[in-house]
């Protein structure tokens, strides 16, 4: 597989190590341009389910699973995410995030398998492992579903699922520094 354009990969943006890690599908123009994932038009929606919850989207970290950018913004292939999965959970590994958000089926396979629905599991808690490190994965919405309302309601009450296991994640790291 040849390498990836430099020019062409939206890298990773956010603090580390960080107690959230947002993971999306694939940087569109606007994130491309500016070099900062999740500031196009499905993530100014994102930040707004953010700033219900209570939650600032810039204070964790954020990546994709595909982490180049393409026009047009085409959802990623398999063999796309795959290529990428090395430097995402390295990415992760550094964070050693409590909670990872998975935004849409993407994300939410890329965490989980592709034994899952999105439509039925969205808004759950799921404990993952990424390499060596264990976390909980809230599988959520893409926001540019926003068109069908009831999912764009539904991406809304996920995110708030997200900022209680963070609360609840965060005070027992507080208290058991070894985890759970």
């Amino acid at each position: 597989m040849p390498p990836l354009p430099p020019d062409s990969i939206v890298r990773a943006c956010g603090p580390v190590p960080s107690h959230l890690y947002v993971l999306g599908e694939r940087a569109g123009k606007k994130e491309h341009d500016q070099g900062v994932p999740f500031v196009g038009g499905a993530g100014q929606t994102l930040r707004k389910w953010f700033d219900l919850a209570k939650l600032d989207l810039d204070n964790f970290r954020r990546w994709n699973v595909c982490i180049d950018y393409k026009a047009d913004n085409p959802k990623p292939l398999g063999w796309e995410i795959e290529r990428d999965r090395l430097a995402v959970e390295t990415d992760i590994l550094r964070c050693q995030p409590n909670v990872i958000a998975a935004v849409g089926l993407h994300a939410m396979r890329w965490c989980l398998g592709r034994r899952f629905d999105l439509g039925t599991i969205h808004g759950r808690e799921f404990e993952v492992q990424i390499g060596d490190h264990k976390a909980v994965c809230v599988p959520i919405y893409h926001p540019s579903t926003y068109g069908r309302i009831e999912r764009a309601e539904m991406g809304k009450e996920d995110v708030l699922t997200v900022a209680d296991c963070l609360t609840r994640m965060t005070r027992r790291t507080l208290i058991d520094p070894d985890g759970p």
